[in-house]
C-alpha cells in the first residue's frame, strides 16, 4: 500500500538513521582532518623547538669558551688588567644566566641552575678581592678555570 514517509526507498532503512551515518561519516572525516592538520603543523614547531634548545645551548658554549679563554689570560699575581678581565668573565656569566632563563620561560627548563652560576660569580668576587689586596691569586684562577670547564663539559653532554 502506501509507505511510511521514515522509510527510504530501496534498502529499507529509515531516513533519520542515513542522516545519523551521513553525519557520523562527515564528523569522522572531519576529525581526521583535523588530525592529519595538527601534525603537519606540530611536528615542525617541535623540531624548531629543539633547534631553538640547541642554539641557546651552543651560544652559553660559546659564552663559556669565551670566559675560559678570558681566565687564562689572567695572571697569577694581581696584574693591571686583572679587574677588567674579571669584569669581562661577569658579563659571560651574565650572558649563560639570561640564555638559560630564556629556554626555561619558553618551556624548555634551566640549562644552566643558579647555585652553579652563583658560585662561579662568587670565586669571581673572592678573585676580585684578593687583587684589592694584593694577595696571590693562583688558587683562585685554577678553580675558576676548572669550575667554567666542568660547566662547558656538563653542557656539551646536553648538546
Amino acid at each position: 500500500m502506501y509507505r511510511r514517509y521514515s522509510q527510504a526507498a530501496g534498502n529499507g532503512a529509515s531516513l533519520s538513521q542515513l542522516k545519523r551515518s551521513r553525519i557520523k561519516d562527515l564528523v569522522i572525516i572531519l576529525l581526521a582532518v583535523l588530525l592529519i592538520a595538527s601534525l603537519a603543523f606540530g611536528i615542525p614547531a617541535m623540531q624548531q623547538g629543539n633547534s631553538t634548545r640547541t642554539a641557546y645551548i651552543q651560544r652559553i658554549l660559546a659564552e663559556c669558551d669565551e670566559a675560559i679563554r678570558l681566565t687564562s689570560t689572567l695572571s697569577r699575581n694581581a696584574g693591571a688588567d686583572s679587574a677588567g678581565i674579571l669584569a669581562k668573565v661577569r658579563s659571560n656569566l651574565y650572558a649563560i644566566r639570561i640564555i638559560s632563563d630564556l629556554n626555561a620561560a619558553r618551556g624548555g627548563g634551566i640549562l644552566v641552575p643558579e647555585e652553579r652560576i652563583l658560585s662561579l660569580q662568587n670565586t669571581v668576587d673572592r678573585y676580585l678581592t684578593y687583587i684589592t689586596t694584593g694577595m696571590d691569586t693562583g688558587e683562585y684562577q685554577t678553580g675558576l678555570q676548572t669550575a667554567l670547564e666542568e660547566l662547558q663539559t656538563t653542557l656539551s653532554a646536553l648538546d
